[in-house]
């Protein structure tokens, strides 16, 4: 195969393979305009987003048929699309060409579908038996508890094994992994520590939603 054929085939995608570079784009354009900002009456400052986009995409649609040499000389079709604006290679390939043009928009649409967006914190305390507890409050920005959200609770072996410059026993670990929050908005899980746990600086990644936040408990002793 040439260079030039494998160029042109290479040159080919999905639809779906121009929609989410678009749309990268897009996201990379609006963190852009994330970071300026312009001062305005006192107490206040503007910020700039993308609120629509609008795209039109000139695909040339390519059906090629292929025959097999060997066998029974069957023949199969694929449906290949590609910009308009490139140049065709010299295919050995029977092909028809259909030029379809695609439209579409991107929208901006409030995140966290318009809620205050949630708020996470995370830290280490001891119980009344002077055993380690995982304490998340989950809140929004209005400050108001987010109760029944499930928080996840993971003991990180890889960052405990980073610091502590060895990995935990297979029993420490968390004794509950899932646990919803309650009308406080917090939700709490022990943490299990296997005898002769000689790990010194203990990890925990909590999860709530779309937040996550890192607590380290160090080991007395």
């Amino acid at each position: 195969m040439s260079d030039v054929t494998t160029q042109a085939q290479d040159l080919f995608g999905t639809l779906d393979e121009y929609l989410i570079n678009l749309a990268d784009g897009l996201a990379q354009a609006q963190e852009e305009l994330g970071q300026l900002s312009a001062a305005g009456a006192p107490g206040r400052q503007f910020t700039y987003y993308v609120p629509k986009l609008e795209f039109e995409l000139r695909m040339d649609l390519k059906v090629e048929t292929a025959t097999q040499t060997s066998g029974t000389g069957a023949m199969g079709k694929v449906l290949k699309m590609k910009p308009v604006r490139v140049v065709d290679a010299v295919q050995t390939q029977t092909s028809t060409g259909i030029v379809s043009v695609i439209r579409g928009s991107f929208v901006a649409v409030p995140a966290n579908e318009g809620l205050p967006a949630t708020l996470l914190e995370a830290r280490v305390e001891m119980d009344a038996s002077s055993k380690p507890v995982v304490v998340a409050r989950v809140r929004n920005a209005a400050g108001e508890p987010l109760a029944g959200l499930e928080v996840e609770f993971n003991l990180d072996r890889a960052s405990t094994q980073r610091l502590s410059g060895r990995a935990p026993l297979p029993a420490t670990d968390v004794s509950l992994a899932v646990v919803a929050t309650d009308a406080a908005g917090e939700a709490r899980t022990s943490l299990r520590l296997a005898q002769g746990e000689l790990a010194k600086t203990l990890v925990v990644t909590v999860d709530a939603g779309p937040r996550m936040a890192v607590v380290a408990y160090e080991a007395r002793p």
